[in-house]
């Protein structure tokens, strides 16, 4: 029992907050209409675009805002807290995934297409500029001649 705790303990410590809002919001099955009503409940006005930027980790929602989802949620705001702290660290290691997030929030995809979708990108591109510059290389020594 007490392993079970505490492997459910270290997942928590190293989830982001953008992964614990999605999760805690998929768990009770809520669109995301349904957690906006809430916050307006508490006094909290944002719009869809809000939400899912904080979603994406695109922005972070303030601390007042975190209390607010630990009452909506039944969750420790302590967990929301690190969940940023992990957001934030997570941020710094990993500049190409905020490309990704924000292709996310502008196309609609799932992070797991747009991650792929970017590889396939970046890796064509540098296959398109290396037979390029092969061209002007044949190019220029035909010119030589």
């Amino acid at each position: 029992m007490g392993k079970k705790k505490n492997n459910e303990n270290s997942q928590i410590e190293k989830r982001t907050l953008e992964e614990l809002l999605v999760d805690l919001r998929k768990e009770k099955n809520w669109s995301h209409f349904n957690v906006i009503q809430e916050l307006n409940n508490f006094g909290i006005s944002i719009d869809e675009k809000i939400l899912k930027k904080w979603e994406l980790g695109l922005e972070y929602p303030d601390t007042d805002v975190l209390y607010k989802f630990s009452e909506i949620y039944f969750f420790p705001v302590d967990n929301f807290i690190m969940a940023k702290n992990n957001s934030y660290a997570e941020g710094m290691n990993s500049i190409h995934k905020t490309f990704i997030k924000w292709f996310c929030y502008f196309t609609g995809f799932s992070f797991k297409i747009c991650y792929v979708a970017f590889f396939v990108i970046v890796y064509g591109a540098l296959i398109i500029a290396f037979l390029y510059f092969i061209a002007q290389c044949n190019l220029f020594m035909e010119s030589r001649r």
